[in-house]
Protein backbone atom coordinates (compact mmCIF):
# COMPACT_ATOMS: atom_id res chain seq x y z
CA UNK A 1 0.00 0.00 0.00
CA UNK A 2 1.33 3.48 -0.68
CA UNK A 3 -1.24 5.37 1.08
CA UNK A 4 -1.66 5.99 4.97
CA UNK A 5 -4.12 4.61 7.20
CA UNK A 6 -5.97 7.90 7.71
CA UNK A 7 -6.46 7.91 3.63
CA UNK A 8 -7.71 4.52 3.72
CA UNK A 9 -10.52 5.38 6.43
CA UNK A 10 -11.44 8.26 4.37
CA UNK A 11 -12.56 6.22 1.46
CA UNK A 12 -13.83 3.02 2.91
CA UNK A 13 -17.34 4.05 2.16
CA UNK A 14 -16.22 3.98 -1.22
CA UNK A 15 -15.45 0.40 -1.56
CA UNK A 16 -18.47 -1.17 -2.15
CA UNK A 17 -18.26 -2.11 -5.33
CA UNK A 18 -14.82 -3.64 -5.00
CA UNK A 19 -14.32 -7.38 -4.26
CA UNK A 20 -15.25 -7.78 -0.66
CA UNK A 21 -13.52 -8.58 2.27
CA UNK A 22 -16.13 -9.78 4.74
CA UNK A 23 -19.40 -11.34 4.27
CA UNK A 24 -21.60 -10.29 6.99
CA UNK A 25 -23.10 -14.09 7.75
CA UNK A 26 -26.55 -12.97 7.05
CA UNK A 27 -27.02 -15.46 3.93
CA UNK A 28 -29.26 -13.89 1.32
CA UNK A 29 -28.67 -10.68 1.63
CA UNK A 30 -26.73 -9.85 -1.18
CA UNK A 31 -27.80 -8.23 -4.62
CA UNK A 32 -31.00 -9.70 -6.12
CA UNK A 33 -31.14 -12.70 -3.75
CA UNK A 34 -34.40 -11.04 -2.02
CA UNK A 35 -36.84 -11.19 -4.55
CA UNK A 36 -40.68 -10.69 -4.60
CA UNK A 37 -40.87 -14.35 -4.86
CA UNK A 38 -38.47 -14.67 -1.35
CA UNK A 39 -40.95 -12.50 0.51
CA UNK A 40 -43.71 -14.85 -0.79
CA UNK A 41 -42.30 -17.40 0.78
CA UNK A 42 -41.57 -15.80 3.46
CA UNK A 43 -45.73 -14.53 4.05
CA UNK A 44 -46.53 -17.88 3.46
CA UNK A 45 -44.40 -19.13 6.58
CA UNK A 46 -45.57 -16.48 8.95
CA UNK A 47 -49.10 -17.69 7.86
CA UNK A 48 -48.80 -21.24 8.29
CA UNK A 49 -46.89 -21.27 11.64
CA UNK A 50 -48.48 -21.85 15.14
CA UNK A 51 -45.94 -19.40 17.30
CA UNK A 52 -44.43 -16.39 15.59
CA UNK A 53 -42.21 -15.38 17.90
CA UNK A 54 -38.47 -14.58 18.07
CA UNK A 55 -37.59 -17.52 19.26
CA UNK A 56 -40.41 -19.68 18.55
CA UNK A 57 -38.47 -23.45 17.17
CA UNK A 58 -40.90 -24.32 14.18
CA UNK A 59 -40.36 -20.75 12.87
CA UNK A 60 -36.45 -21.07 12.76
CA UNK A 61 -36.21 -24.39 11.88
CA UNK A 62 -38.57 -23.95 8.90
CA UNK A 63 -37.03 -20.63 7.91
CA UNK A 64 -33.73 -22.12 8.24
CA UNK A 65 -33.95 -25.06 5.83
CA UNK A 66 -36.17 -22.31 3.54
CA UNK A 67 -33.12 -20.29 3.23
CA UNK A 68 -34.85 -17.34 5.19
CA UNK A 69 -33.04 -17.29 7.83
CA UNK A 70 -31.90 -13.77 7.43
CA UNK A 71 -35.64 -12.81 8.10
CA UNK A 72 -36.48 -14.57 11.52
CA UNK A 73 -32.75 -14.19 13.00
CA UNK A 74 -32.63 -14.37 16.92
CA UNK A 75 -29.47 -12.38 17.10
CA UNK A 76 -31.43 -9.05 15.94
CA UNK A 77 -32.33 -8.92 19.51
CA UNK A 78 -28.62 -8.20 21.01
CA UNK A 79 -28.97 -4.74 19.63
CA UNK A 80 -31.42 -3.84 21.79
CA UNK A 81 -30.41 -6.09 24.39
CA UNK A 82 -27.19 -4.13 24.41
CA UNK A 83 -28.62 -1.07 25.46
CA UNK A 84 -31.23 -0.59 28.94
CA UNK A 85 -34.05 1.15 27.15
CA UNK A 86 -36.61 1.90 29.96
CA UNK A 87 -39.67 0.26 30.11
CA UNK A 88 -42.99 1.39 28.39
CA UNK A 89 -40.97 3.63 26.05
CA UNK A 90 -41.87 4.69 22.79
CA UNK A 91 -40.12 3.58 20.10
CA UNK A 92 -40.35 4.39 16.47
CA UNK A 93 -38.67 1.78 13.77
CA UNK A 94 -37.76 2.86 10.54
CA UNK A 95 -37.21 0.20 8.14
CA UNK A 96 -38.76 -2.57 9.66
CA UNK A 97 -38.60 -4.77 6.85
CA UNK A 98 -40.01 -8.31 7.80
CA UNK A 99 -40.69 -7.28 11.74
CA UNK A 100 -37.63 -9.80 13.09
CA UNK A 101 -36.13 -6.59 15.23
CA UNK A 102 -39.82 -5.30 15.57
CA UNK A 103 -41.33 -8.68 17.27
CA UNK A 104 -38.42 -8.55 19.94
CA UNK A 105 -39.76 -4.96 20.59
CA UNK A 106 -43.42 -5.78 21.25
CA UNK A 107 -42.10 -8.70 23.28
CA UNK A 108 -40.44 -6.60 25.58
CA UNK A 109 -43.09 -4.31 26.07
CA UNK A 110 -42.56 -1.08 24.18
CA UNK A 111 -44.85 1.09 22.53
CA UNK A 112 -43.80 0.71 18.88
CA UNK A 113 -44.79 2.01 15.33
CA UNK A 114 -42.76 0.54 12.76
CA UNK A 115 -42.67 1.32 9.02
CA UNK A 116 -41.36 -0.08 6.20
CA UNK A 117 -41.62 1.30 2.62
CA UNK A 118 -41.93 -1.93 1.02
CA UNK A 119 -46.12 -3.09 1.07
CA UNK A 120 -44.80 -6.53 1.09
CA UNK A 121 -42.29 -6.81 3.77
CA UNK A 122 -44.92 -4.52 5.52
CA UNK A 123 -47.47 -7.35 5.47
CA UNK A 124 -44.74 -9.64 7.00
CA UNK A 125 -44.50 -7.94 9.62
CA UNK A 126 -47.98 -7.53 10.49
CA UNK A 127 -48.71 -11.06 10.19
CA UNK A 128 -45.22 -11.64 12.42
CA UNK A 129 -46.51 -9.03 14.66
CA UNK A 130 -50.46 -9.63 14.32
CA UNK A 131 -51.08 -10.77 18.04
CA UNK A 132 -49.06 -8.02 19.55
CA UNK A 133 -51.44 -5.09 20.39
CA UNK A 134 -49.11 -2.88 21.61
CA UNK A 135 -47.37 -2.62 17.72
CA UNK A 136 -48.51 -0.52 14.53
CA UNK A 137 -46.91 -1.40 11.23
CA UNK A 138 -47.07 1.42 8.55
CA UNK A 139 -46.05 1.67 5.59
CA UNK A 140 -44.87 4.47 4.04
CA UNK A 141 -41.19 6.75 4.88
CA UNK A 142 -40.93 8.93 7.87
CA UNK A 143 -41.45 12.07 5.88
CA UNK A 144 -45.11 11.05 4.66
CA UNK A 145 -46.37 8.90 7.88
CA UNK A 146 -45.22 10.76 10.96
CA UNK A 147 -46.46 14.10 11.54
CA UNK A 148 -47.59 15.24 15.14
CA UNK A 149 -45.97 11.95 16.58
CA UNK A 150 -42.90 12.50 19.41
CA UNK A 151 -41.24 9.27 20.37
CA UNK A 152 -38.43 8.25 23.02
CA UNK A 153 -36.21 6.06 20.43
CA UNK A 154 -35.70 5.59 16.55
CA UNK A 155 -34.20 2.47 15.91
CA UNK A 156 -32.70 2.56 12.11
CA UNK A 157 -31.12 -0.84 11.44
CA UNK A 158 -28.83 -0.80 7.90
CA UNK A 159 -29.97 3.19 6.52
CA UNK A 160 -30.75 3.72 3.30
CA UNK A 161 -27.52 5.95 2.26
CA UNK A 162 -28.03 7.11 -1.26
CA UNK A 163 -24.81 7.51 -3.69
CA UNK A 164 -25.86 11.88 -3.69
CA UNK A 165 -24.89 12.15 0.17
CA UNK A 166 -21.49 10.28 -0.23
CA UNK A 167 -19.78 13.45 1.60
CA UNK A 168 -22.96 13.67 4.03
CA UNK A 169 -24.37 10.50 4.29
CA UNK A 170 -27.69 10.07 5.68
CA UNK A 171 -28.24 13.76 6.43
CA UNK A 172 -32.03 14.08 5.16
CA UNK A 173 -33.05 10.95 7.29
CA UNK A 174 -31.33 11.93 10.21
CA UNK A 175 -32.50 15.55 10.08
CA UNK A 176 -36.16 13.91 9.83
CA UNK A 177 -35.36 11.82 12.61
CA UNK A 178 -34.47 14.50 14.91
CA UNK A 179 -37.94 16.02 14.59
CA UNK A 180 -40.40 13.43 15.32
CA UNK A 181 -37.59 12.78 18.73
CA UNK A 182 -38.96 14.02 22.07
CA UNK A 183 -36.38 16.68 23.44
CA UNK A 184 -34.71 13.83 25.46
CA UNK A 185 -34.85 11.25 22.86
CA UNK A 186 -32.30 9.32 21.24
CA UNK A 187 -31.58 7.76 17.70
CA UNK A 188 -29.76 4.61 17.99
CA UNK A 189 -28.79 3.24 14.36
CA UNK A 190 -26.93 -0.08 13.37
CA UNK A 191 -24.88 0.38 10.09
CA UNK A 192 -22.85 -1.90 8.09
CA UNK A 193 -19.12 -0.69 7.28
CA UNK A 194 -18.32 -0.81 3.55
CA UNK A 195 -14.99 -2.27 4.19
CA UNK A 196 -16.89 -5.53 4.92
CA UNK A 197 -20.40 -5.32 3.12
CA UNK A 198 -20.99 -8.50 0.84
CA UNK A 199 -22.01 -6.84 -2.48
CA UNK A 200 -21.66 -3.57 -4.48
CA UNK A 201 -25.81 -2.70 -3.96
CA UNK A 202 -28.42 -4.18 -2.37
CA UNK A 203 -31.99 -4.46 -4.20
CA UNK A 204 -34.89 -4.48 -1.92
CA UNK A 205 -37.69 -6.50 -3.18
CA UNK A 206 -40.68 -5.22 -4.89
CA UNK A 207 -39.44 -1.92 -5.58
CA UNK A 208 -36.71 -0.34 -7.76
CA UNK A 209 -34.61 0.68 -5.29
CA UNK A 210 -30.89 0.44 -4.84
CA UNK A 211 -29.16 1.06 -1.41
CA UNK A 212 -25.72 3.59 -1.57
CA UNK A 213 -22.15 2.77 -1.11
CA UNK A 214 -22.48 3.61 2.52
CA UNK A 215 -20.18 5.72 4.72
CA UNK A 216 -17.00 5.93 7.62
CA UNK A 217 -17.74 6.44 10.84
CA UNK A 218 -16.58 9.81 10.73
CA UNK A 219 -18.69 10.45 7.99
CA UNK A 220 -22.03 9.24 9.66
CA UNK A 221 -20.44 11.07 13.15
CA UNK A 222 -20.31 14.19 10.70
CA UNK A 223 -23.98 13.83 9.25
CA UNK A 224 -25.37 13.08 13.11
CA UNK A 225 -24.28 16.01 14.26
CA UNK A 226 -25.23 18.04 11.14
CA UNK A 227 -29.00 16.87 11.79
CA UNK A 228 -28.99 18.76 15.31
CA UNK A 229 -27.09 15.13 17.07
CA UNK A 230 -24.53 16.99 19.64
CA UNK A 231 -23.65 13.24 21.48
CA UNK A 232 -23.09 10.39 19.70
CA UNK A 233 -21.79 6.86 21.05
CA UNK A 234 -20.38 4.36 19.21
CA UNK A 235 -19.93 0.85 19.03
CA UNK A 236 -18.14 -2.38 17.35
CA UNK A 237 -20.79 -5.05 16.21
CA UNK A 238 -19.12 -8.57 14.96
CA UNK A 239 -19.69 -10.51 12.63
CA UNK A 240 -22.37 -8.24 11.40
CA UNK A 241 -24.27 -4.87 11.90
CA UNK A 242 -27.80 -6.48 11.40
CA UNK A 243 -27.51 -9.59 13.78
CA UNK A 244 -24.39 -9.07 15.79
CA UNK A 245 -23.16 -12.18 18.57
CA UNK A 246 -20.19 -9.57 19.47
CA UNK A 247 -20.81 -6.09 20.56
CA UNK A 248 -17.90 -4.16 22.25
CA UNK A 249 -17.43 -0.50 23.58
CA UNK A 250 -14.17 0.19 22.45
CA UNK A 251 -13.52 3.05 25.08
CA UNK A 252 -14.43 0.99 27.94
CA UNK A 253 -12.88 -2.01 26.84
CA UNK A 254 -9.54 -0.08 26.66
CA UNK A 255 -9.76 1.83 29.48
CA UNK A 256 -10.66 -1.62 31.36
CA UNK A 257 -7.84 -3.50 29.53
CA UNK A 258 -10.84 -6.09 28.75
CA UNK A 259 -8.84 -8.47 25.14
CA UNK A 260 -12.09 -9.61 23.46
CA UNK A 261 -9.46 -10.49 20.69
CA UNK A 262 -9.58 -13.60 21.91
CA UNK A 263 -13.38 -14.57 21.36
CA UNK A 264 -12.30 -13.93 17.18
CA UNK A 265 -11.09 -16.87 17.26
CA UNK A 266 -13.83 -18.85 18.02
CA UNK A 267 -16.49 -16.78 16.26
CA UNK A 268 -14.97 -17.10 12.97
CA UNK A 269 -13.54 -20.88 13.63
CA UNK A 270 -15.73 -21.69 10.48
CA UNK A 271 -13.98 -19.12 8.25
CA UNK A 272 -11.87 -19.98 5.47
CA UNK A 273 -8.87 -18.25 7.07
CA UNK A 274 -6.20 -20.46 8.31
CA UNK A 275 -6.35 -20.78 12.50
CA UNK A 276 -5.98 -18.52 14.58
CA UNK A 277 -5.43 -15.28 10.66
CA UNK A 278 -8.23 -13.97 11.85
CA UNK A 279 -7.21 -13.20 15.51
CA UNK A 280 -3.55 -12.31 14.48
CA UNK A 281 -4.93 -9.77 11.61
CA UNK A 282 -7.26 -8.09 14.46
CA UNK A 283 -4.26 -7.70 16.53
CA UNK A 284 -2.70 -5.59 14.34
CA UNK A 285 -5.52 -3.55 13.91
CA UNK A 286 -6.03 -2.86 18.07
CA UNK A 287 -2.56 -2.08 18.76
CA UNK A 288 -2.48 0.72 15.76
CA UNK A 289 -5.70 1.72 17.30
CA UNK A 290 -7.98 0.85 14.09
CA UNK A 291 -10.36 -1.49 15.68
CA UNK A 292 -12.67 1.44 15.59
CA UNK A 293 -13.10 1.92 11.98
CA UNK A 294 -12.30 -1.20 10.92
CA UNK A 295 -14.98 -3.14 12.50
CA UNK A 296 -17.73 -5.15 10.78
CA UNK A 297 -20.13 -3.20 12.01
CA UNK A 298 -21.34 -0.01 14.38
CA UNK A 299 -23.86 0.58 16.74
CA UNK A 300 -24.64 4.37 16.83
CA UNK A 301 -26.94 6.01 19.26
CA UNK A 302 -27.39 9.97 19.15
CA UNK A 303 -28.56 12.21 21.44
CA UNK A 304 -30.06 15.99 20.51
CA UNK A 305 -29.81 16.79 24.18
CA UNK A 306 -27.04 17.76 26.45
CA UNK A 307 -27.84 15.10 29.29
CA UNK A 308 -29.15 11.88 28.52
CA UNK A 309 -28.90 9.02 30.60
CA UNK A 310 -26.67 6.23 29.83
CA UNK A 311 -28.20 3.62 28.01
CA UNK A 312 -24.89 1.05 27.93
CA UNK A 313 -24.35 -0.36 31.54
CA UNK A 314 -22.56 -3.43 32.22
CA UNK A 315 -19.99 -4.93 31.12
CA UNK A 316 -17.44 -3.36 28.88
CA UNK A 317 -18.17 -6.58 26.14
CA UNK A 318 -21.00 -8.49 25.47
CA UNK A 319 -21.22 -11.71 23.87
CA UNK A 320 -24.76 -13.45 23.49
CA UNK A 321 -25.28 -17.31 23.04
CA UNK A 322 -27.98 -19.29 22.39
CA UNK A 323 -28.33 -21.44 25.12
CA UNK A 324 -30.98 -23.97 26.78
CA UNK A 325 -33.58 -22.03 28.40
CA UNK A 326 -32.91 -23.81 31.69
CA UNK A 327 -29.09 -23.38 31.23
CA UNK A 328 -26.30 -20.46 32.13
CA UNK A 329 -23.04 -19.64 31.16
CA UNK A 330 -20.31 -21.42 32.36
CA UNK A 331 -17.28 -20.07 34.41
CA UNK A 332 -14.94 -20.96 31.57
CA UNK A 333 -17.21 -18.75 29.25
CA UNK A 334 -17.51 -15.51 32.03
CA UNK A 335 -14.12 -13.84 31.63
CA UNK A 336 -12.94 -10.38 33.35
CA UNK A 337 -14.80 -7.76 31.13
CA UNK A 338 -16.47 -9.86 29.19
CA UNK A 339 -20.31 -10.19 29.33
CA UNK A 340 -22.20 -13.95 28.69
CA UNK A 341 -25.92 -13.22 27.93
CA UNK A 342 -27.64 -15.67 26.80
CA UNK A 343 -30.21 -15.97 24.30
CA UNK A 344 -33.30 -19.06 25.49
CA UNK A 345 -33.48 -21.76 23.11
CA UNK A 346 -36.10 -24.70 23.63
CA UNK A 347 -34.03 -27.31 22.61
CA UNK A 348 -29.98 -28.62 21.41
CA UNK A 349 -31.14 -29.43 18.13
CA UNK A 350 -32.07 -25.82 18.04
CA UNK A 351 -29.58 -24.50 18.94
CA UNK A 352 -27.06 -26.09 16.33
CA UNK A 353 -29.21 -25.19 13.57
CA UNK A 354 -28.67 -21.44 14.67
CA UNK A 355 -25.22 -22.07 15.00
CA UNK A 356 -24.60 -23.54 11.87
CA UNK A 357 -27.03 -20.77 10.03
CA UNK A 358 -25.05 -17.85 12.19
CA UNK A 359 -21.45 -18.45 11.21
CA UNK A 360 -19.72 -16.12 9.30
CA UNK A 361 -18.15 -16.22 6.37
CA UNK A 362 -14.61 -14.88 5.92
CA UNK A 363 -12.55 -15.08 3.00
CA UNK A 364 -8.90 -15.14 3.37
CA UNK A 365 -6.01 -12.22 4.16
CA UNK A 366 -4.90 -12.84 -0.02
CA UNK A 367 -8.64 -11.47 -0.49
CA UNK A 368 -8.10 -8.57 2.35
CA UNK A 369 -4.87 -7.51 0.22
CA UNK A 370 -7.14 -7.78 -3.12
CA UNK A 371 -9.03 -5.53 -1.77
CA UNK A 372 -6.39 -3.20 -0.31
CA UNK A 373 -4.91 -2.83 -3.84
CA UNK A 374 -8.04 -2.52 -5.45
CA UNK A 375 -8.62 0.01 -2.66
CA UNK A 376 -5.66 1.45 -3.63
CA UNK A 377 -6.24 1.92 -7.37
CA UNK A 378 -9.65 3.92 -5.95
CA UNK A 379 -7.20 5.88 -3.92
CA UNK A 380 -5.98 7.48 -6.74
CA UNK A 381 -9.34 7.70 -8.77
CA UNK A 382 -10.90 9.60 -5.88
CA UNK A 383 -7.47 11.83 -5.66
CA UNK A 384 -7.70 12.61 -9.57
CA UNK A 385 -11.45 13.59 -8.71
CA UNK A 386 -9.92 15.34 -5.79
CA UNK A 387 -7.69 17.55 -7.31
CA UNK A 388 -10.27 18.59 -9.91
CA UNK A 389 -13.50 19.51 -7.33
CA UNK A 390 -10.14 21.21 -5.53
CA UNK A 391 -9.31 23.32 -8.89
CA UNK A 392 -12.79 23.82 -9.38
CA UNK A 393 -12.83 24.89 -5.49
CA UNK A 394 -10.21 27.01 -6.08
CA UNK A 395 -11.73 28.89 -8.58
CA UNK A 396 -14.72 29.30 -6.98
CA UNK A 397 -12.96 30.88 -4.37
CA UNK A 398 -11.05 33.59 -6.54
CA UNK A 399 -14.28 34.26 -8.41
CA UNK A 400 -15.76 34.94 -4.60
CA UNK A 401 -12.18 36.97 -3.48
CA UNK A 402 -12.46 39.14 -6.27
CA UNK A 403 -16.31 39.30 -5.98
CA UNK A 404 -15.51 40.15 -2.63
CA UNK A 405 -12.78 43.14 -3.56
CA UNK A 406 -15.24 44.68 -5.75
CA UNK A 407 -17.49 44.81 -2.97
CA UNK A 408 -15.12 45.94 -1.08
CA UNK A 409 -14.27 48.51 -3.61
CA UNK A 410 -17.93 49.67 -4.25
CA UNK A 411 -18.70 49.71 -0.24
CA UNK A 412 -15.57 51.88 0.24
CA UNK A 413 -17.05 54.47 -2.49
CA UNK A 414 -20.06 54.36 -1.21
CA UNK A 415 -18.75 55.10 2.50
CA UNK A 416 -16.34 58.01 1.17
CA UNK A 417 -19.51 59.68 -1.03
CA UNK A 418 -21.63 59.23 2.50
CA UNK A 419 -19.30 61.00 4.24
CA UNK A 420 -18.80 63.63 1.91
CA UNK A 421 -22.24 63.55 1.72
CA UNK A 422 -22.91 63.92 5.66
CA UNK A 423 -19.71 66.71 5.94
CA UNK A 424 -21.95 68.92 3.42
CA UNK A 425 -24.64 68.58 5.31
CA UNK A 426 -22.97 69.18 8.44
CA UNK A 427 -22.05 72.61 6.69
CA UNK A 428 -25.11 73.20 5.83
CA UNK A 429 -26.97 72.77 8.58
CA UNK A 430 -24.18 74.82 10.56
CA UNK A 431 -24.97 77.84 7.82
CA UNK A 432 -28.47 77.25 8.57
CA UNK A 433 -28.13 77.28 12.38
CA UNK A 434 -25.89 80.39 12.15
CA UNK A 435 -28.78 82.51 9.28
CA UNK A 436 -31.14 81.24 12.19
CA UNK A 437 -29.35 83.08 14.86
CA UNK A 438 -28.79 86.34 12.61
CA UNK A 439 -32.67 85.90 12.50
CA UNK A 440 -33.15 85.42 15.71
CA UNK A 441 -30.75 88.93 16.47
CA UNK A 442 -32.01 90.77 13.29
CA UNK A 443 -35.84 89.93 15.24
CA UNK A 444 -34.78 91.74 18.22
CA UNK A 445 -32.99 94.63 16.75
CA UNK A 446 -36.13 95.00 14.67
CA UNK A 447 -38.34 94.53 18.20
CA UNK A 448 -35.68 97.54 19.84
CA UNK A 449 -36.07 99.68 16.52
CA UNK A 450 -39.56 99.07 16.93
CA UNK A 451 -40.11 100.52 20.16
CA UNK A 452 -37.86 103.02 19.55
CA UNK A 453 -40.00 104.37 16.80
CA UNK A 454 -42.92 104.10 19.38
CA UNK A 455 -41.16 106.33 21.88
CA UNK A 456 -40.41 108.90 18.90
CA UNK A 457 -43.59 109.10 17.56
CA UNK A 458 -45.08 109.40 21.21
CA UNK A 459 -42.55 111.99 21.82
CA UNK A 460 -43.28 113.59 18.67
CA UNK A 461 -46.95 113.49 19.48
CA UNK A 462 -46.35 115.14 22.76
CA UNK A 463 -43.89 117.72 20.62
CA UNK A 464 -46.42 118.56 18.73
CA UNK A 465 -48.95 119.25 21.26
CA UNK A 466 -46.56 121.50 23.29
CA UNK A 467 -45.52 123.29 19.94
CA UNK A 468 -49.28 123.89 19.58
CA UNK A 469 -50.13 124.82 22.77
CA UNK A 470 -46.81 127.36 22.75
CA UNK A 471 -47.85 128.72 19.70
CA UNK A 472 -51.46 129.56 20.85
CA UNK A 473 -49.40 130.85 24.10
CA UNK A 474 -47.37 133.15 22.27
CA UNK A 475 -50.13 134.06 19.86
CA UNK A 476 -51.98 134.88 23.19
CA UNK A 477 -49.30 137.08 24.33
CA UNK A 478 -48.57 139.05 21.26
CA UNK A 479 -52.37 139.73 21.51
CA UNK A 480 -52.07 140.78 25.00
CA UNK A 481 -48.78 143.25 24.04
CA UNK A 482 -50.39 144.98 20.96
CA UNK A 483 -53.59 145.20 22.92
CA UNK A 484 -51.11 147.08 26.11
CA UNK A 485 -49.37 148.42 23.47
CA UNK A 486 -52.13 150.53 21.97
CA UNK A 487 -53.37 151.10 25.58
CA UNK A 488 -53.19 154.93 27.09
CA UNK A 489 -50.86 154.05 29.80
CA UNK A 490 -48.54 152.34 28.13
CA UNK A 491 -48.16 155.72 25.25
CA UNK A 492 -47.86 157.78 28.08
CA UNK A 493 -45.62 155.44 30.03
CA UNK A 494 -43.43 155.68 26.53
CA UNK A 495 -43.73 159.11 26.46
CA UNK A 496 -42.30 159.55 29.78
CA UNK A 497 -39.58 157.22 28.98
CA UNK A 498 -38.67 158.82 25.91
CA UNK A 499 -38.45 162.29 28.04
CA UNK A 500 -36.36 160.75 31.02
CA UNK A 501 -34.05 159.68 28.56
CA UNK A 502 -33.20 162.85 26.61
CA UNK A 503 -32.65 164.52 29.66
CA UNK A 504 -30.05 162.20 31.75
CA UNK A 505 -26.76 163.13 32.43
CA UNK A 506 -25.30 160.98 29.52
CA UNK A 507 -27.57 162.50 27.28
CA UNK A 508 -26.62 165.70 28.17
CA UNK A 509 -22.70 164.96 27.96
CA UNK A 510 -23.15 163.43 24.61
CA UNK A 511 -24.83 166.44 23.19
CA UNK A 512 -21.97 168.97 25.17
CA UNK A 513 -19.39 166.41 23.43
CA UNK A 514 -21.38 166.50 19.59
CA UNK A 515 -21.37 170.11 19.76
Amino acid sequence: MTVAHAELLQVASSLLSQSPANSNSLRGVKAGTRTIDEVSRLEALLRDVEDPSSMSPELLERAIKAGLWYHVNPFRGALIRSLEIPPGARILEVGCGAGALTRVLGEQGFKVVALEASEELAECARVRCNDLPNVEIVTGYVEQVVHDQRFDFIICIDPVLPESEFYDPGLQLFSLCRKVLKSTGSLVMSVGNPLHAPGGVHIEPSREHVRGRGASLEALKQSLSSAGFTHCENYMTFPNHAAPQLVVNPDEARRERVFWLSILKELYASSEVADGEMERWWRGIYFEGLERSLAPGWLLVAHAHHVHSVLWNGSPVKRYIPMNSDASPSESQNEKGIGIHAIPVPNQNLIELILNASKPIVNSVKDYKDSLVNADMRIDELALKESAARNKLQDAHDALVRAEDRHTTELYTERESRRVREAELGLVLKQYHAVGAMCHDMREEGRKLKEMLEELRRRYVASEEWGSALAKRISETEAELHEARASLPFRLMQRIKGFFNKTSPRDVALESARK
